[in-house]
């Protein structure tokens, strides 16, 4: 037990560097725990807003449809009985909609937006409601009602119960209008929503499109991972009649992006640790230095080059522990903190992109898992870093060392 008490009794001779040290082993590890945590978090928050806002588990749409925020309507979707059947039997639920860009126009403004018909029963069950903040009532169709986004309603500073009038090309090609009331402004919660959209029931956009057939069908499956192989299977029974989108090729694009972000986070908390294992390596080494006759006292009173290796790589084991505990507890504690409590990323997705299919919430994902690795390989940093300063001090010749000044 000499050695722990040697150990820790030698930290305390110079505190300044050994505080250094470890700082530089906080700051690594908790980078590392925080990064991953909001990474994963965003990761999963691109994958959630995906499915639940325009995408659901498995989408059905016509045949080269363009991305963005394009929606024509002059090819709509015609799916037979044997499509519905596997619909009905294979699928928790789906929903059909009606997406088109119509021009609302409000007195002397005017802004192209992007309309939703959905089905009030079926959608539901489909894309959730769970984000759903709505002021006032849900539209009736009988009555020309619709729901306003936050962004539509701020844009052309309209409320509950005024007027507008939405302008549009029918799925035939002929102009249509119709003067529309504001039965209620909603927040979705998903940005590429709520910047542009106004939202109906599926029997009024019909009408203003003069078309019966949806453009869009919306799945929801057992589980998300069951994406693929349901859209293989859905494909193969439409063929060129349409084209099927899952919610992982919706989301191909920012999961490469996502990657590349992870690895530099990974690098940035590599070259962090690498610094502190560096700045460990030079305190001990300078340590082993200073206290040169008391190795060589320890040596003539019979400790082993083996014993004083490992008071020097216990002296870094203290430090490496001591510092990635802490690093663990700022890292992971903001970790679990934003797991619970959203950071609100609203101001920053309105210079982003109109078009994100985002949350403005974002929750990290605490992992436990993670914040163990992190101690862990803290811990090793530091181990690794106090080798090569104790070999140096137990080389060292007990009759020289005992004679130095």
């Amino acid at each position: 037990m000499i050695i722990p008490r040697l150990a820790r009794r030698n930290l305390f001779r110079c505190p300044r560097r050994v505080i250094l040290s470890m700082v530089a082993i906080v700051v690594g590890i908790g980078v590392f725990i925080l990064g991953e945590g909001l990474v994963s978090g965003v990761t999963e928050n691109l994958k959630v807003s995906s499915i639940e806002s325009m995408n659901s588990h498995v989408l059905i749409r016509p045949p080269d449809y363009p991305e963005g925020i394009q929606h024509p309507v002059d090819e709509l979707l015609e799916i037979d009985e044997e499509v519905r059947r596997v619909l009905d039997e294979e699928t928790v639920a789906w929903t059909e909609r009606i997406i088109f860009s119509p021009t609302a126009a409000a007195g002397p403004d005017h802004v192209r937006a992007r309309a939703i018909g959905y089905d009030p029963v079926r959608d539901p069950e489909v894309f959730s409601r769970a984000l759903w903040q709505v002021t006032a009532e849900k539209p009736d169709a009988e009555q020309n009602e619709v729901l306003l986004t936050t962004g539509v309603a701020d844009l052309l500073n309209l409320s509950v119960g005024d007027t507008l009038i939405l302008r549009v090309r029918t799925h035939l090609g002929a102009m249509n209008a119709l003067r529309v009331s504001v039965s209620g402004i909603v927040e979705t919660g998903f940005h590429n929503i709520d910047s542009m959209g106004i939202l109906m029931s599926l029997s009024l956009a019909q009408r203003l499109i003069d078309a019966d057939n949806p453009t869009h069908i919306g799945t929801r499956l057992e589980s998300r991972d069951d994406s693929e192989p349901f859209a293989a299977r859905i494909s193969e029974l439409l063929g060129d009649r349409a084209e099927v989108q899952t919610w992982q090729e919706d989301v191909q694009d920012l999961m490469g992006i996502q990657n590349i972000r992870r690895r530099a986070l990974q690098i940035i908390s590599a070259i962090l640790l690498a610094l502190a294992g560096v700045g460990m390596a030079n305190t001990i080494l300078m340590s082993a230095y200073e206290r040169v006759r008391e190795v060589g006292t320890l040596r003539s009173m019979g400790m082993t080059k083996q014993g004083v290796t490992g008071l020097f790589v216990f002296e870094g084991l203290i430090i490496g522990i001591v510092g990635s505990i802490l690093g663990a507890l700022w890292g992971g504690g903001l970790a679990a903190h934003w797991a619970v409590n959203p950071i609100d990323f609203g101001d920053l997705i309105d210079v982003w992109g109109e078009d994100l299919a985002f949350s403005a919430l974002v929750y990290t994902r605490f992992s436990m898992g993670t914040v163990l690795f992190g101690v862990g390989f803290g811990i090793v940093v530091s181990m690794l870093a106090s080798i090569f300063p104790a070999r140096v001090a137990a080389s060292m010749p007990p009759a020289e060392a005992v004679r130095a000044e």
